[in-house]
């Protein structure tokens, strides 16, 4: 800063001081702070070609049949216009930058020497009054001010210029339309890029400043003794107002979108142009379009089209013309009829076994047979002359494929076969074969028009041929191929009182062909010989023995059992669960009570073992030998079963290792574990038989017949001489009532009745003993009930005794194995 001085000689009054100064102002380049968007650029076409009535003087169904020469009307519908559009909120600063001149008048006393008096004392004299001034230059800035304005960053609008559709029964092919009484959109619009064409920025004026005279005192004032930038800047700020603004102009269909009105500091905020509606009827649409008498026929010819649309010359970056298909014209067809409404009942369902049915798949049962129902009636397209009838007429032939094979008539047809269905025969019967594995699978069945050029599956159609290139109606039936678990028998007890049932004489390892069974049907539901003949039907309980008619056997002794299933249960990893529950009956009949047992372990100082506790499961494991010769299983079954472990089971490697003889002399002697505890038995794959079919079908796998069908074997005992206590009762409890120590004589504890077993038994898998796959009582089907296990008996003295499904055996409460070897009770 300079400043400059101006010395007054003589004394007097400072004079007026003089400020002046402006400001200068630039626009800064906006930012883009916002760009929202707006479009309507699908127009959703459709369209349709039907036949025109008013030319023809009937109704003809154009997708279903439509003659030759004949006419058609072609319409399309779309929206009346299109767009999309940016517009961009363009928000910036001005700047101000101001220069002020000011002239300060001053003043200040200057001080005089004392004069010399005439004593020689000093005498003061008064300051001289002095005046002057001096210049000072101010630069600052203002507070910048903010302006925001909306501009077109980009525009399109679009009118309908054509549509086009394409068919074989057009004339020609094809037929173009031309809007008929459509008014397209009208645009007004002005746009520029340039900032200075949408901001005005405010000028400050001439800026006027008188200063106020700086007195310096007994100096001499200047310029940093005074500094006055914020009074000058409030001055210029309040001098300065906020720009004007101007936005874009769009004006569509006489409605403002963006208004242009000049503001102060912000535009208006924009709005958008408003969705289009759907054109009417008639805006493109044509008529009388005959079809040339010297077409062919043809089947379902398909429909195509597309609408066009051209952009308005008012645009800001415009994407040029535009089009789009019209979807969903009808074809055009002529047409021969049949029909498929086959029908496969879900009439296995009783007898699905599985734990956890899928009912969205019909279930077919192997070894079971089932019927599908397939005739020439149902609903065809509801136009003159079908609807639902008869086709028969129609109809050449009918025929299903089964993706496994299947029996039909004692004749069987392999995996993948057609077989044929005569025309006018409402429906077949087939059974399954045991070997098709278990798993879902998919039925086909189709029915074939009179006039079909060939058989090949493209030519079919879910249950009708409605789309006439097709000459062929098809049904699928989404099915579930499910096993068995069935014909449980108790065929030994080592109660020696059941040695004469069981065995062809004393003494005699040999079994006899006495077997108690689940009741007196098949797995099937069909009563066999010993449907009449309870004595043999399941419990096992009083009345059973054939000549000791009270004879009950005694607990602790092990009885066998086996049973059968069929499908996919060969393999290491695939076996049975058994879970034994208990219950009690007292010798005057009713119904069971459930039960607790409990036991000790002889020298072991373990007493109240409770059966399903982890003692349970270290205190006794069950082992057993398959080829026991107690068993009585014929060599050939063992030797079949054997054969198939050895070939298939075994790794090459492992085969290596041993010969089929030597193999076969372990296999014998192998023994099983097939329990921890008495709460839970699995009979592993070593627990198995295969006995599948062997007279088969040419073709079928010998090997996948035979193990199709499982024979298990299994065995279980209750603990010897058990303590019985209700369900629940908490041992620990009541042993502190009686002072620790319990021995089976406190009044809790049951006696006086007999023990009834329950079994529940499942397939299990992949080695997962844990997830039940089917079960003698699943949710669907009860096998014990479908063998007519029996609900109650009456003993020799008029006393009912009430079982469920399950109840395998009674046992004497109170005897047991060891009263029979040592004569005595506990």
């Amino acid at each position: 800063m300079v400043a400059s001085y101006k010395l007054v000689d003589e004394p007097g009054e400072p004079g007026e001081g003089t400020g002046l100064g402006k400001c200068t102002y630039t626009i800064q380049p906006p930012n883009k702070i916002a760009a929202p968007q707006a479009s309507f650029m699908e127009p959703g076409a459709t369209g349709v070609i039907l036949g025109d009535d008013a030319a023809n003087g009937v109704h003809f169904d154009a997708p279903t049949g439509i003659p030759t020469s004949d006419n058609l009307y072609a319409n399309a519908w779309g929206k009346n216009y299109l767009f999309e559009h940016t517009f961009a909120n363009m928000a910036g600063q001005i700047r101000y930058s101001c220069s002020v001149e000011v002239t300060y008048p001053t003043k200040w006393e200057e001080a005089q020497d004392d004069l010399e008096g005439e004593d020689g004392e000093p005498i003061p004299q008064d300051p001289i009054p002095k005046d002057s001034s001096f210049d000072k230059t101010y630069t600052f800035e203002l507070t910048p001010r903010e302006y925001a304005y909306w501009q077109i960053d980009q525009l399109s609008v679009y009118q309908i210029d054509r549509a086009l559709m394409e068919n074989y029964a057009l004339p020609g092919g094809s037929v173009t339309l031309y809007p008929n009484n459509y008014n397209p959109p009208a645009l007004e619009l002005a746009n520029s890029t340039v900032v200075e064409e949408h901001v005005v920025p405010q000028e400050t004026g001439t800026l006027s400043f008188t200063p106020e005279v700086v007195d310096g005192g007994d100096h001499e004032p200047s310029p940093s003794d005074v500094d006055d930038t914020d009074e000058l800047k409030s001055l210029a700020e309040s001098q300065t107002n906020d720009p004007k603004v101007q936005n874009d102009r769009l004006v569509f269909n006489g409605q403002i979108i963006m208004d242009d009105t000049v503001s102060t500091k912000t535009g208006p905020v924009p709005g958008r142009i408003a969705d289009p509606q759907d054109t009417g009827g008639d805006v493109l649409y044509q008529g009388q379009l005959m079809i040339n008498r010297s077409l062919l026929n043809r089947a379902n010819a398909g429909s195509s089209g597309s609408i066009f649309y051209t952009m308005l010359p008012e645009n800001v970056e415009g994407r040029g013309d535009q089009s789009y298909p019209i979807n969903g014209i009808n074809s055009v067809t002529v047409h021969t009829p049949v029909v498929n409404y086959s029908l496969l009942p879900d009439d296995n369902r009783p007898y699905d076994q599985r734990m956890d049915p899928d009912y969205d798949r019909t279930v077919l049962i192997l070894d079971r047979p089932f019927t599908v129902h397939f005739t020439e009636s149902g609903q065809h397209l509801n136009i003159p002359g079908y609807g639902n009838r008869d086709y028969g007429k129609y109809t050449q032939n009918k025929r299903i494929q089964f993706p496994f094979g299947v029996f039909q008539e004692g004749q069987y047809y392999p995996e993948n076969t057609w077989i044929n269905i005569p025309v006018g025969t409402p429906y077949m019967n087939f059974t399954m074969p045991t070997w098709v594995n278990e798993g879902d699978y998919t039925i086909h069945t189709q029915s074939w028009a009179i006039n079909a050029p060939s058989d090949g599956a493209e030519l079919c159609q879910v249950n009708l041929n409605g789309n006439l290139a097709n000459y062929c109606a098809a049904e699928s039936f989404n099915v579930g191929v499910v096993g068995r678990l069935f014909d449980f028998r108790i065929w030994d007890i080592g109660d020696f009182r059941f040695e004469k049932v069981f065995r062809t004489g004393t003494g005699n390892l040999d079994h006899s062909s006495a077997m108690y069974y689940t009741g007196g049907n098949d797995e099937n539901g069909t009563p066999t010989a010993l449907s009449g003949q309870k004595q043999w039907h399941l419990p096992i309980r009083k009345g059973s023995h054939p000549t000791e008619q009270l004879t009950v056997p005694h607990n602790g002794y092990s009885f066998l059992f086996d049973f059968r299933t069929i499908g996919n249960l060969w393999q290491p990893g695939e076996g049975i669960r058994i879970e034994p529950s208990f219950y009690f009956i007292p010798k005057t009949g009713g119904s069971a009570a459930p039960v607790d047992l409990y036991y000790d372990v002889s020298g072991s100082g373990n007493k109240m073992i409770g059966v399903g506790s982890p003692k349970d499961k270290l205190s006794y494991t069950r082992t057993y030998r398959l080829a026991d010769g107690l068993r009585n299983i014929s060599g050939g079954e063992l030797s079949t079963a054997a054969s198939y472990e050895y070939n298939y089971i075994l790794t090459e490697a492992q085969r290596g290792q041993t010969n089929w003889l030597k193999f076969y002399e372990k296999y014998v002697k192998r023994k099983t574990e097939i329990s921890e505890g008495y709460n839970l038995e699995i009979l592993p794959y070593t627990s198995r038989t295969l006995v599948g079919p062997t007279n088969i079908p040419n073709g079928v796998n010998l090997i996948a017949a035979v193990r199709s069908v499982q024979h298990w074997y299994g065995e279980y005992n209750l603990p010897i001489a058990p303590y019985i206590l209700p369900k629940g009762t908490n041992i620990v409890t009541l042993a502190n009532h009686y002072g620790g120590a319990l021995d089976g004589h406190e009044q809790e504890f049951i006696s006086g009745g007999y023990i009834l077993v329950k079994f529940e038994i499942y397939t299990v898998k992949n080695n997962d003993a844990g997830t039940r796959i089917l079960g003698y009582k699943a949710p669907e089907a009860n096998m014990w009930a479908i063998e007519g296990q029996m609900t109650a008996d009456t003993d020799e003295m008029g006393q009912t005794f009430s079982f469920t499904s399950g109840d395998i055996i009674l046992f004497e409460s109170d005897f047991s194995v060891r009263n029979d070897y040592q004569g005595q009770g506990r």
